[in-house]
């Protein structure tokens, strides 16, 4: 065998071990994942949350700071009223209107509808729209038309809950031609307080990142963090709706300028199934 088909072999052997190492790695660590969130979600959880935090923390330093509010309404339902059986088929709506610089200007508004499918009482598939408008600081208003999958997976364990979303975007912005992919995953942990039967603790934490460069400004990597503390509140028990109401910090890593370290009144209302 004459020697560099020798060596272009003995490179393939070495590089299809590599891969198959690599695949059982990957399947470990996945085995891993369920396992943790089974077991122990609370320290699951909260151990993703720090390691995010941590991962984000470059990206605040020399940031512009920038305070503001942000409201929004989540509902979700079944289609029982509109005469479908399958309860499995669900809808989805949210829609936020936002305000930065020092609450007193019009910053984003997003209008999200979509659909879904319960695989079973604690994870749905989705698939959805969103249309966002977006006003920069010192640029014209922005149209921006997303087509978005996602997963959602929920737990509780005795007064405490947990919940696990992973958003996959497709992003499409009348600044430019190209198509922005973008990931986002979503941790969320509340604790109930027995005193307080109507209050609950509500923390969680959702990281962007772009996948691709774009025409339009996206760059491949860690976009934003979004980091959230408040307190949530239920009239009743059997209440469809609630309110959370907290502090929220958002940093966004800006490829050309200064970052963005937004702080954030975060008021939020939930209509449940």
């Amino acid at each position: 065998m004459p020697l560099n088909l020798a060596v272009e072999a003995e490179q393939n052997q070495v590089e299809s071990v590599f891969i198959r190492k690599q695949k059982y790695a990957l399947s470990q660590l996945a085995l891993s994942t369920h396992l943790a969130m089974e077991r122990s979600p609370a320290t699951f959880c909260l151990l993703v949350i720090a390691l995010l935090l941590l991962g984000a923390e470059r990206a605040s330093a020399q940031a512009i700071d920038d305070a503001g509010q942000w409201n929004a309404v989540f509902t979700q339902g079944v289609f029982t009223k509109l005469g479908c059986t399958n309860e499995r088929l669900k809808w989805w709506f949210d829609g936020h209107f936002r305000m930065l610089e020092d609450a007193d200007g019009f910053n984003q508004s997003i209008v999200r509808p979509g659909l879904g499918w319960k695989l079973n009482d604690r994870s749905t598939l989705w698939s959805g729209y969103a249309w966002i408008r977006t006003s920069p600081i010192t640029l014209d208003d922005v149209d921006e038309h997303r087509v978005w999958q996602q997963w959602t997976w929920s737990k509780e364990h005795e007064k405490w809950k947990f919940g696990l979303r992973s958003r996959f975007e497709q992003r499409f912005v009348e600044t430019g031609d190209d198509l922005g992919l973008r990931w986002r995953q979503f941790f969320r942990v509340t604790h109930k307080l027995p005193s307080m039967p109507k209050l609950t603790l509500v923390g969680w934490d959702e990281i962007f990142y772009h996948l691709n460069d774009t025409d339009w400004g996206a760059r491949s990597g860690f976009n934003q963090n979004r980091v959230f503390g408040g307190i949530g509140f239920k009239p009743k028990p059997d209440c469809r709706w609630r309110v959370e109401v907290g502090y929220l910090n958002q940093v966004i890593e800006l490829p050309v300028g200064s970052d963005r370290n937004h702080h954030i009144l975060s008021v939020n209302l939930f209509r449940s199934p």
